[in-house]
């Protein structure tokens, strides 16, 4: 079988606004002139730094578990092993963006969101990101603390 037989994946289709699982937490970034390239238009990288922002604030005004305190005092890795995007249209300077997350998977010692960046009512992009708790000693994988884990499932149960 050559590259091109392979069969494709389907690609995904924005959602609406209104298609959203309710009671989602969103967190509303504008762009910045800084973020974007000479186009006016977001450069791609950017969209990782603004969803891994989100994802800090989730933690913290959402699951009110200080993420900074997980990571620091804690010792506890939230890294990602997979982080991935789909892009539906172009955010340019001055656009505000709501990133909705939607927890997708808990496991043993991983977890998986998605996150749906709206402009106004259509989705512009899309993030699929998967993090593995690890001890930051060992650098190793480690079960999921228990207050995440309660976290994250109520979270999970509340937006399905």
């Amino acid at each position: 079988m050559t590259p091109d037989d392979t069969p494709a994946a389907p690609r995904p289709r924005p959602m609406t606004r209104d298609q959203l699982p309710q009671g989602m937490w969103s967190h509303r970034v504008t762009f910045r002139h800084g973020q974007c390239d000479p186009a006016g238009i977001v450069y791609t990288p950017k969209f990782f730094d603004v969803f891994n922002q989100a994802i800090e604030a989730w933690f913290c005004d959402c699951l009110g578990l200080n993420y900074y305190e997980l990571i620091g005092e804690r010792r506890t890795g939230l890294g990602y092993v997979h982080a991935s995007a789909s892009f539906f249209s172009p955010c340019r300077m001055g656009d505000e963006v709501d990133i909705f997350v939607r927890v997708v998977k808990i496991g043993k010692s991983s977890y998986s969101l998605v996150l749906h960046a709206m402009l106004g009512e259509g989705e512009a992009l899309r993030g699929d990101y998967t993090t593995v708790t690890t001890s930051l000693e060992t650098h190793r994988p480690i079960p999921i603390p228990e207050d995440i884990k309660t976290a994250l499932t109520a979270y999970y149960n509340e937006t399905q």
